[in-house]
């Protein structure tokens, strides 16, 4: 019985995302500062009443970077990384361990830009004051992950329409985040967009080049 209640709560909560995971992506698209201001309000709640109309941020990252690994097998097939055996990219031996990979890389975003808001706002860097702006942040980085992904997808296609077509949409993947950070640094921190942008592209520059050193320890 206990096995049959946990398949009946696991297809729920599968089903579930079939609703909730393109509303969330909606929402993170056009009203990127509501739904992160929705993960401050919803972090203060009682975990069974959190994110009741919404997927939590993290999960929301995860299955954001899913479907673009779908994506990728579909067009590309097998990345070539999995088949590298030389150094650390041996530890990246399955599909699940590459998806992981992403998720940390990618995480890195989302972290950088919450460290750099507590550092600004001189906040005492906890888990319990990080988890705040990083779920928000999570928010906001799948939606950029996604558009990251695909756009790099189209970049490979020897035509030259997509690979224009993807160079595009990753300059406005890269726009449409720091414009979001921009805006979100000078709600938070109450300074002009243009301090706000300086923050932005700093805490983007930072998470870029530990992006770019674990990528080049690993490939």
């Amino acid at each position: 019985m206990k096995i049959i209640e946990s398949l009946d709560e696991a297809l729920y909560t599968v089903m579930g995302w079939l609703v909730f995971y393109p509303l969330t992506l909606w929402r993170a698209l056009v009203q990127p500062l509501r739904i992160m201001a929705y993960a401050d309000r919803e972090v203060s709640d009682r975990p069974q009443d959190q994110y009741d109309d919404a997927i939590r941020p993290p999960l929301f990252l995860f299955l954001t970077l899913l479907i673009s690994h779908g994506i990728e097998i579909a067009m590309q097939g097998q990345n070539p990384l999995l088949a590298d055996r030389h150094g650390l990219a041996a530890l990246v031996d399955s599909d699940l361990a590459l998806l992981a990979l992403r998720m940390v890389l990618f995480s890195l975003f989302a972290l950088m830009m919450a460290v750099r808001l507590l550092r600004r706002q001189g906040a005492r860097l906890t888990h319990s004051s990080l988890r705040r702006p990083f779920y928000g942040q999570c928010f906001t980085a799948a939606p950029f992950t996604l558009m990251i992904g695909i756009g790099t997808l189209m970049t490979a296609v020897p035509h030259g329409h997509w690979r224009t077509g993807g160079t595009a949409l990753i300059v406005g993947a890269i726009a449409w985040y720091v414009g979001v950070q921009t805006l979100w640094f000078s709600q938070k921190l109450k300074v002009s967009r243009l301090a706000g942008f300086g923050q932005a592209v700093l805490a983007t520059f930072l998470a870029m080049v530990m992006f770019v050193v674990l990528c080049w320890l690993i490939v």
